[in-house]
């Protein structure tokens, strides 16, 4: 039905006639002006039409509209079912959330940095621990072909610009800047069918404790030592692309000195579940351990930290990591070398 030219009313603006319209929308002409409204959905809301035949036709149009919104609004509830229903019929993969945990790294030996207050790690390592680091212990990354200590020791760069390349922020190693940015990383599968992958780190969460290992050139695992610990507050798990990290801009930071650090044998702390008499880090950078290890060890460092400028945050960590996690009571060392 052609409708322009029809009559119709409006409460408020009277009389008036349709001089444009479509499928959707009426354009009715008053004496105030021009009006737009939806076809047929302002009829008898706010239009009525004036003729029966128009009035008819209006009614037929809006019931035709409605019957088809009520079609397709069943049809898009039958394809959510079917697709809902398809949905439930797949195996559920259930993800096993993590509980917190605190870690440890094991960390090559770097005297970069070394001085009475701290082991190293902070800068390029000596001459003589990049060659144990090379041609005696064969470190994955020291041998790569990526690690500017490889170029310095093929004598492609001199020691100078060695060391400038890490003063500038360039990458060396992760252990010549693990105590200048509070940060350490999970690495990248040097060996095997997964080389190249980065690892992740899936239970560790802010305010976990996060333990720098490291033991001396020619010294025996048993010998390893914590050199560094620190509260995290910033950890990225890590994906198909970049590799997990922990890292700390909190207060709540202590580096140790050689001699504290030889006090600090990681495992009297640390044992494994399988052979726990035996201290043997094996495969992989790091390792979980839970929060009554963490307190022992942070009470420790407390005691050997007494007499320095250190003591009063050391024990400040070891009373705040008791409070946030609810322990009252330590537990008795049972680490490999307690057994």
């Amino acid at each position: 039905m052609n409708i322009k030219g029809q009559i119709v009313k409006h409460k408020a603006f009277g009389t008036g006639t349709i001089i444009e319209s479509d499928d959707n929308l009426v354009v009715v002409s008053f004496s105030v002006g021009d009006k737009r409204f939806q076809f047929p959905e302002a009829f008898g809301s706010f239009l009525v039409a004036d003729n029966e035949s128009f009035a008819a036709y209006v009614d037929e149009t809006k019931k035709g509209k409605e019957q088809k919104e009520a079609e397709e609004k069943a049809i898009k509830l039958e394809v959510a079912a079917i697709k809902q229903a398809a949905i439930a019929k797949e195996p559920q993969i259930k993800h096993k959330k993590m509980a917190r945990a605190n870690i440890a790294f094991k960390c090559n030996y770097c005297d970069g940095g070394r001085s009475d207050k701290q082991v190293g790690f902070e800068g390029v390592c000596s001459d003589s621990i990049i060659n144990n680091n090379i041609a005696i212990e064969r470190r994955t990354w020291c041998n790569s072909e990526d690690c500017a200590c490889l170029d310095f020791y093929n004598g492609k760069i001199s020691r100078e610009e060695l060391d400038a390349h890490c003063d500038d922020g360039g990458f060396v190693c992760y252990e010549s800047q693990m105590l200048r940015d509070w940060k350490a990383l999970a690495g990248i599968v040097q060996n095997g069918d997964r080389k190249g992958e980065p690892m992740k780190l899936h239970q560790v969460q802010n305010n976990s404790l996060c333990v720098l290992t490291t033991r001396n050139p020619g010294s025996s695992e048993n010998e390893r030592y914590i050199f560094a610990v620190f509260l995290v507050d910033d950890t990225y798990e890590g994906d198909s692309r970049d590799e997990g990290y922990v890292s700390t801009t909190s207060k709540y930071k202590l580096k140790l000195s050689p001699t504290e650090a030889q006090k600090m044998l990681f495992w009297n702390y640390h044992c494994n579940s399988n052979n726990p008499d035996i201290p043997a880090w094996n495969s992989g950078l790091h390792r979980y351990f839970q929060d009554d290890v963490a307190a022992l060890i942070l009470r420790d460092i407390s005691e050997i930290k007494k007499g320095s400028k250190d003591h009063n945050l050391a024990e400040e960590f070891f009373n705040y990591f008791c409070r946030i996690n609810g322990i009252s009571e330590l537990n008795e060392y049972s680490g490999a070398l307690r057994r």
